[in-house]
């Protein structure tokens, strides 16, 4: 007959493989964008957020929802790959610096995973429309030296360059806009002040209504991309 210290043993044999199998299931869990440790949230207002996506090389992101439409900037792209809630691992992509890219949710949330198969550091700035439905309808604006590269019910996207000590005519939207500086040093210009942006990455809200131009600082062309949350 076994003995009793036997089954002690066993039972807490037991007990300790069901722990185990308890943190791996809570480290497997999905979580919310915000969240989720890569993608900190570093902007928030009843209309929109904004997100620092950081995956560092070799990194993978845990499993995450999103509920938002949402439009992201590259900021720095080495290769990565996603993969779906329940799907393998989808090809390999490189995105290329500055490029925008919007992607619907609202009404049809979805999670994925993603990773990091570079040697580098990969960088989006993320925002996210708080809008589930009702989206508004301005007229794009013109002028400004902003170039409209894409536009969706929740966003439109410009590009703006601005050559080595020029400045732009000064232009303004009707619905609250973040300002993503990829190159470059600008100064964004409103009435009353000068936010200087000097380091890749950097972000500026402009409020609805707000004038504002781009001047390009030292001697390099400043690329910059807005972010309009319709």
């Amino acid at each position: 007959m076994r003995s009793k210290k036997f089954f002690e043993c066993l039972n807490r044999l037991a007990f300790l493989c069901l722990f185990v199998a308890g943190l791996s299931s809570i480290g497997a869990a999905q979580v919310p964008v915000e969240q989720e440790p890569r993608h900190r949230l570093v902007f928030a207002n009843e209309a929109l957020r904004v997100l620092d996506v950081n995956v560092t090389a070799g990194d993978t992101t845990l499993e995450h929802s999103h509920l938002n439409d949402i439009a992201t900037v590259c900021i720095s792209c080495p290769q990565t790959r996603t993969r779906p809630k329940g799907a393998e691992w989808g090809a390999p992509r490189t995105r290329l610096v500055g490029e925008p890219n919007i992607t619907e949710y609202s009404g049809k949330p979805d999670s994925h995973t993603l990773q990091n198969l570079g040697n580098s550091l990969y960088r989006l700035i993320a925002v996210e429309n708080l809008r589930k439905s009702g989206w508004s309808d301005p007229a794009p604006i013109s002028g400004g030296g902003a170039k409209l590269l894409n536009q969706t019910r929740a966003f439109r996207v410009y590009d703006v360059h601005v050559a080595a000590g020029a400045s732009l005519p000064a232009h303004s939207h009707t619905t609250p806009t973040i300002v993503v500086l990829v190159a470059g040093e600008t100064a964004a210009r409103d009435e009353g002040a000068q936010r200087v942006l000097d380091k890749p990455g950097q972000w500026v809200l402009i409020p609805p209504g707000e004038s504002h131009r781009f001047t390009a600082r030292g001697t390099a062309e400043a690329h910059a991309v807005e972010i309009e949350a319709r």
